[in-house]
Parts: C-alpha cells; structure tokens; sequence
C-alpha cells in the first residue's frame, strides 16, 4: 500500500541489519523513441559485503554498451553518501531529493549524461511488499541530456525512463519467477511487481493517471519467447487492474533486436536469470504508443 507522506531522507542511506545480502539499491531507466537509443543504470551499496556495484547500460544502433564493476567499499558512514556515487566512469548526483537526479558516464567511446525530473511524487510500494526488499518505492519521470560518440555525432535525449529505489535483504534465487514492467505514455504511467514466491503469487505497484497514483490490484501476463539459446522474452501482454477496476491492456515488444540483458548467477541448487528490455509499448484498446521496460526472472534447478 503506498504511504501517505514522502520522506525526503530515503534517497539517501539507510541502517543496514546484520544479514550480509543487504542491500540499498538505485535504478533508472531511458527509451527514446525517435533515435532508437535506450538504456538502465543501477547502483547497489551492499555495506556487510563491503562493496559497491555500478552496472550502466546504453542500448544504440542494435549494439550494447555494457559496464560492470564492484568497487570496494572501505567504509559505510551513511552522511557521506557523496563519497558513495562515483567510480571512474559512472557517477550519480543527486540534485534534489525524491525528485531531480543527474547521471554521468564517460567512456572512450561515449559521452552520457542525462537529468531525471520526476513526473509524479514516487510511490512506495509498502513495506514488505516483495521478499527483494524491506522498502521500495518509483516514479516515472522526464529525461533530458545528450549522447556524444566518439565521432563526434550528438544526440539530444528527450524522453521519459523510471527510477525505483529500494533497501533490504536481497536473494535472487528465493524466488521460482518475477514479472517487473515499467510503462510509459504521455498521459499515464504505471510500474509493478509480480512474485512466484513459495507458492504464493504476490502483485505490488501502481498506476499513475496523469494526477493521482492508484494501486494494483492484478497484472495478468503472457509471454512470447524468442527461438535464441536462452529462450529470452519477445513479447509480452499486459492487462494491468487497479484496486478500482480500471483496466490498461498493453502489449510490450522489444525495441531492437539487441535492446536486452540476461543476467545470470549460479547458486548450489541451479542458477537464476534475469533478462531486461527496453520496449515499446502499444496499448492494445487505444492504439496509442508509449515506452518502457519489460523485465522477468526466473530460477532453474538442478
């Protein structure tokens, strides 16, 4: 259930418990249409694990950039979170808490750097929502920035992306599958959760009608898979039902052949994926187009 009142210290750091998963965890995301140009970024501070995660990915011209490090984390003092959001390449800042962020990266190919101004106050997801998280919350907001190549050709970002905030115990491999979406339209938005989780099916998230945020009620989903070795997602329908009946019935398709991730990691009793792709997004009822992220994890057994 969302909560009433913004706290403007949540997007800084939290009090971790004991448990050496624990985790606080920043994400954006970014799809512009027009130049075919997409891409997430997530940043994890796992303080009883002693390490960072900074992970960018940019998705153009059918190509992926990909950048992953696990920096050590020397010392967690939780008003020094400044220290926290930058490595060599990829750097976070943020302008104003719950509402403005900047991201910067820089490489020898790419010149990136993108504002993310919310849309709507984010909404929390409730506490405990989700085994991934203690809390959680989301907004879909406007982005603005530039791309440069290396040989020298520039892209003007104007678009719309998400970011979710969230701390806590995190375990991948607990859960036997996940649906996340993120959607885009102009007059709406709406993002979610939906756990497969000891045999329990449990749904988290909102839709944002252009004034006010509305919890879910129900995502009901089916996929398409692709023909590639890893069996990816193609293409996925969504009926989204919030709490009051309202219904959005999307199809997400992913945006170019290469604008995903799968993302796996080994435990002793099998492995879990996890595959992420940016899509577009065509409402099914009113034909109108928007963009998003279409995301679903799975674990398989030995």
């Amino acid at each position: 259930m969302e909560e009433d009142n913004k706290n403007l210290s949540d997007d800084y750091l939290h009090e971790p418990d004991e448990r050496l998963k624990w985790r606080e965890s920043y994400y954006f995301n970014w799809i512009d249409y027009e130049n075919k140009l997409s891409g997430f970024s997530t940043l994890g501070i796992v303080p009883n694990e002693k390490k960072r995660e900074f992970v960018f990915i940019l998705f153009i011209d059918n190509k992926r950039e990909v950048y992953y490090r696990e920096p050590e984390l020397e010392n967690y003092i939780k008003s020094e979170i400044d220290n926290m959001l930058s490595d060599k390449k990829l750097t976070y800042n943020m302008i104003e808490s719950l509402e403005e962020w900047e991201i910067k990266y820089n490489s020898r190919k790419y010149n990136f750097k993108i504002k993310f101004k919310n849309r709507h106050e984010p909404y929390y997801f409730g506490k405990d929502s989700s085994a991934s998280w203690h809390q959680h919350f989301e907004s879909s907001g406007i982005i603005t920035g530039s791309l440069l190549l290396k040989n020298g050709k520039k892209f003007n970002i104007n678009c719309y992306g998400q970011r979710d905030k969230s701390w806590g115990y995190r375990d991948w491999h607990q859960f036997e599958k996940w649906y996340a979406g993120h959607f885009q339209f102009d007059d709406w938005s709406s993002g979610f959760r939906k756990d497969y989780l000891k045999g329990r099916v449990e749904v988290s998230g909102y839709i944002w009608n252009g004034s006010n945020t509305i919890p879910l009620k129900n995502v009901k989903i089916k996929v398409k898979y692709d023909k590639d070795a890893f069996n990816s997602p193609l293409i996925t329908d969504y009926l989204l039902i919030d709490k009051n009946g309202n219904t959005h019935n999307i199809q997400a398709k992913r945006m170019e052949n290469n604008s995903f991730m799968r993302f796996a990691r080994e435990f002793e009793d099998g492995y879990t994926e996890l595959f992420e792709q940016m899509a577009i997004m065509t409402d099914k009822e009113t034909g109108k187009i928007g963009t998003g992220m279409s995301e679903e994890l799975r674990t398989k057994f030995s």
